[in-house]
C-alpha cells in the first residue's frame, strides 16, 4: 500500500528563553528537543490516532507534517513528494485543521467565512457556488450558515473548522484534537461526522491528535504513542499496550495477613509492582495488585508463596490493561 506520510528521523528543537538576557544574548539561548528522532509511517486511507500527555509532541508534529514551521533535521515525504522544506508543493493535498476557535472570522456568517478562505484557496466563484453549499450540508451547518460565528457553539465552530479545510478536498486531514471543547454528546457526534463522513464516505487519510483514547479506539485504525518526543509504538490497539507495558496485571483475592508477604512477593522474579489494599473498594475484601511479566507465567508462583506464607486465596483475575491505563504506567514510570 502507498503511503501518504512518511518520516524520517524528523528532530525539532524550540529556544528556551527565561530573561531579557536570553533574548539579547541569543546566540547562548538552551534548545529543547520537541521531537526527536520520529519516523513515521502512514499508509494511504489509514486513520491513525497521536496520543500522548500535555508537551509529548503531537501538535508539533502535525505542524512540521502541515509545513506550518520546519524541521530541525531529518526527511519528510507526502504521498511521495519530498516536503523536508515545506508543504507549498502539495497543492491542497493536505490540509490542518487546528483546535483552536480563533483560527475562524468570528464577526462572519459560516457561509462568509468558507467564502473567505475559498477566495484564499483560488477557487473560483463557480467552484465556491456548487462546493460551499456542499461542504455546510456535510457538517450539518445549512440551517445555520447565515449566523455569526461568534454565535456558534463549540460543536459548530470544530465542524465549520473542518469544512473549511476540506474546501480543497484534501486527501491527508490533520487533526488537533477535534473534540477537546465539546461535552460527551457533542463529542459523540463528532466522532460520527469524521468517521462516516471523512472516513468512510471520502476515504480521507487522517492524523488524528488526541487526549482521548475512546476517541482514537472509534476512529482509526492504529495509533502512535508520542512521550516526550519520542515515537514509542505505532501499531493496533492491542498490539501497542503490549510493546508499552509488557506486563500482564492480576488481582489475587486473599484471606489473611498479607503485609508480610508483600515484600518478599516484590523480590520474586519478573515482578514489577505489587500493591495490597486490606479492604477492597469493591466490597471483595482483601487483595493483591500484581504487574508480571507478559512473558512467563508467574502466577503459580505468587500463589505458592503466599500459601506458604500462611495467606489463604479467594480467586485470582487478570484484569484487562486498556490503553488509557498503558499510557499513564508510562508517564509513571518514565517521567
Amino acid at each position: 500500500m502507498a503511503l501518504a506520510i512518511e518520516t524520517e528521523n524528523v528532530v525539532k528543537r524550540f529556544p528556551v528563553t527565561s530573561s531579557y538576557r536570553d533574548i539579547v544574548l541569543f546566540w547562548k539561548r538552551r534548545n529543547v528537543e520537541v521531537l526527536k528522532g520520529i519516523d513515521l509511517r502512514v499508509p494511504s486511507g489509514e486513520a491513525t490516532a497521536l496520543l500522548g500527555p500535555n508537551g509529548a509532541g503531537k501538535t508539533t508534529l502535525l505542524k512540521v507534517l502541515a509545513g506550518l514551521i520546519l524541521p530541525d533535521e531529518g526527511y519528510i515525504e507526502i504521498q511521495g513528494t519530498d516536503v523536508t522544506d515545506g508543504a507549498s508543493t502539495l497543492n491542497g493535498r493536505l490540509t490542518y485543521v487546528s483546535n483552536e476557535e480563533r483560527s475562524l472570522i468570528w464577526r462572519l456568517s459560516g457561509e462568509e467565512n468558507l467564502k473567505v478562505f475559498a477566495t484564499l484557496q483560488h477557487l473560483s466563484r463557480s467552484e465556491q457556488s456548487r462546493l460551499i453549499p456542499e461542504l455546510l450540508d456535510l457538517v450539518g451547518l445549512t440551517e445555520h450558515k447565515d449566523r455569526l460565528v461568534m454565535r456558534y457553539s463549540s460543536g459548530m465552530k470544530q465542524r465549520l473548522a473542518i469544512a473549511r479545510g476540506l474546501l480543497v478536498r484534501p486527501d491527508i486531514l490533520l487533526l488537533d484534537e477535534p473534540t477537546r471543547s465539546l461535552d460527551p454528546a457533542g463529542a459523540r457526534q463528532m466522532w460520527e461526522f469524521i468517521r462516516s463522513e471523512l472516513i468512510q464516505k471520502l476515504g480521507t487519510t487522517l492524523l488524528l491528535a488526541t487526549h482521548n483514547t475512546e476517541e482514537a479506539a472509534f476512529l482509526c485504525d492504529k495509533v502512535a504513542i508520542l512521550h516526550l518526543g519520542e515515537l514509542r509504538a505505532h501499531d493496533t490497539v492491542s498490539n501497542v499496550i503490549s510493546q508499552l507495558t509488557g506486563t500482564d496485571r492480576w488481582v489475587i483475592r486473599t484471606t489473611g495477613n498479607v503485609n508480610g508477604a508483600v515484600a518478599s512477593i516484590s523480590a520474586l522474579p519478573g515482578i514489577h509492582e505489587v500493591n495490597y489494599e486490606p479492604d477492597a473498594r469493591d466490597g471483595t475484601g482483601p487483595r493483591l495488585e500484581l504487574n508480571i511479566d507478559s512473558s512467563e507465567e508467574r502466577i503459580p508462583l505468587v500463589v505458592q508463596h503466599l500459601v506458604n506464607s500462611g495467606v489463604g486465596v479467594a480467586g485470582i483475575d487478570k484484569v484487562e490493561i486498556s490503553l488509557g491505563m498503558a499510557i499513564e504506567q508510562l508517564s509513571r514510570v518514565e517521567n
